[in-house]
């Protein structure tokens, strides 16, 4: 399932009322914490790693083919298998370390706020990527993500090691 069908599902159960969805009392907006992409601790499995294309949520090892959004730079069509760092949001004892799989780091989308006019989710993902020192490395990775995006963008804030993305501002 795309991330995408997550809010409005969510907002169906809503207004039908049968279940409720978490909010995120940091944000006003109404931030929905239901569905796969909330299921905490993320649950691994056999399937490709962080940053690898892949077509269907069954390619990954956490189930979760991400399409497009902010590492992929909005572009349409680019997937990539990846978890969600933040699972379940709030304090740091409950997010998923990307390093515990290898050489990945967390990647997180920026607000409109921060200079993100692209993006329309609710709140913010942040998933993980696998780190780089250089483009090669990464196109090597996986050739739709060519860019070692080794500082924050418009539409990526990071740490400080480089991740794989498509980065349409250099």
């Amino acid at each position: 399932m795309s991330h995408r069908l997550f809010l409005p599902i969510c907002l169906l159960v809503v207004a039908v009322g049968t279940l409720g969805c978490s909010t995120d009392s940091s944000s006003s907006a109404a931030n929905t914490r239901t569905g796969p992409w909330w299921v905490c601790p993320p649950v691994k499995g056999p399937g490709l790693e962080h940053g690898r294309k892949c077509a269907t949520n069954a390619d990954c090892m956490y189930g979760h083919c991400f399409d497009s959004g902010f590492l992929a730079g909005y572009v349409p069509g680019i997937k990539f298998c990846t978890k969600n760092n933040g699972c379940t949001g709030g304090d740091s004892s409950s997010s998923a370390a990307c390093s515990t799989d290898g050489a990945f780091a967390s990647a997180f989308e920026k607000s409109t706020s921060g200079g993100n006019a692209k993006r329309t989710s609710p709140e913010p993902y942040k998933v993980c990527a696998k780190t780089c020192a250089s483009d090669a490395e990464c196109a090597n990775w996986n050739i739709e993500m060519p860019d070692c995006i080794k500082s924050s963008t418009d539409y990526v804030s990071m740490g400080t090691k480089g991740v794989c993305g498509v980065n349409p501002f250099k």
